[in-house]
């Protein structure tokens, strides 16, 4: 058995999953929508600001907070984005599922 062809047959099967297809097709309405697209960006470039400062120990205005989740609210009304990130959240649910699996061996018990 070669672990590079099982990790190959893992991509692949990846791609036939009916949630990789529909997380692939709501990519490309966002991408086809600048309004969407500019929406989304503004949201992650907020959201990884506060990640970064959450990372260094430095402390989050809740004003900050406070917009992030206006933010996250207005993404959600729009159907075409909340689409989306509901699709990410469940593509990347079975990633980190599969990662489980995958780093399982690794554990030293």
């Amino acid at each position: 058995m070669n672990v590079y062809d099982k990790a190959y047959e893992l991509a692949n099967a990846i791609r036939q999953l009916p949630q990789y297809k529909a997380f692939k097709e709501a990519y490309q309405k966002i991408n086809e929508n600048e309004q969407n697209k500019k929406m989304l960006e503004d949201f992650r470039k907020k959201q990884l600001e506060i990640q970064a400062k959450e990372l260094a120990g430095e402390k989050i205005d809740p004003k900050e907070k406070e917009v992030l989740e206006k933010l996250w609210e207005i993404l959600n009304l729009n159907p075409e984005i909340s689409s989306y990130l509901s699709l990410e959240y469940t593509l990347g649910k079975i990633m980190d599922d599969i990662l489980k699996i995958i780093m399982e061996p690794m554990e030293m018990k």
